[in-house]
């Protein structure tokens, strides 16, 4: 009888092995429990309107005096690192100026600006984002004129200013899905050929889209 009983315990315990093959209900599947990785949506496009305090420096003297200026841009986004927020922009804005105070004077301008971005989501499941930027701008001052009681100056010709310099500019943009607020700092390169030398503080309101 014992004999028999041994048995019994050794087929139960067979038994009970050959069943184990049914592993995959005691699996953990890892690709089932990971969290996916939200994709922020990225806009290609935008359009801004751009408010500058600027200083322009009209000559070799040390004078200097200070323009309101208004500008209505676009800008297009390439993103250039696959899967990372890296990106190029490309654009161009048309800008008013003017100035009441010293010069009496109206601006007309383009510029061509080209900026490196990178931005920051710190929320996974927001499509919020931090993005500071870097680049240059080519300008090119269509119109520039001072008015006065007695007459109206080309600026351009009779006042000696250059039409064409270049600047750079940093920044910094907050973005909530199609709309974003920036603030920039844009200067000349040093040229002491090419008046006049302009350094402006900027803030944007944007439309992505």
């Amino acid at each position: 009888m014992a004999l028999l009983a041994v048995l019994c315990l050794a087929q139960t315990a067979r038994a009970q092995y050959d069943e184990t093959d049914e592993v995959e209900e005691w699996t953990l599947d890892l690709d089932e429990e990971e969290t996916p990785k939200p994709q922020h949506k990225e806009y290609k496009n935008a359009l801004y309107l751009q408010y500058s305090a600027s200083r322009y420096k009209p000559g070799d003297d040390a004078s200097r005096f200070h323009m309101n200026e208004m500008a209505v841009g676009y800008f297009r986004s390439i993103q250039v690192v696959e899967e990372k927020p890296y990106f190029v922009e490309a654009g161009a804005n048309m800008q008013f100026s003017w100035e009441t105070s010293h010069l009496k004077a109206r601006l007309l301008t383009f510029r061509v600006p080209i900026n490196v971005v990178y931005k920051i989501y710190p929320w996974r499941d927001k499509d919020f984002a931090i993005a500071p930027f870097a680049g240059v701008s080519l300008r090119a001052i269509a119109m520039a004129r001072e008015r006065t009681a007695q007459h109206s100056t080309n600026l351009l010709a009779d006042g000696g200013w250059k039409s064409f310099q270049v600047a750079w500019q940093v920044g910094l943009r907050f973005s909530l899905q199609h709309y974003f607020l920036g603030v920039s700092y844009s200067r000349d390169f040093r040229d002491s050929s090419k008046f006049p030398g302009i350094r402006q503080c900027n803030v944007q309101l944007g439309y992505c889209f």
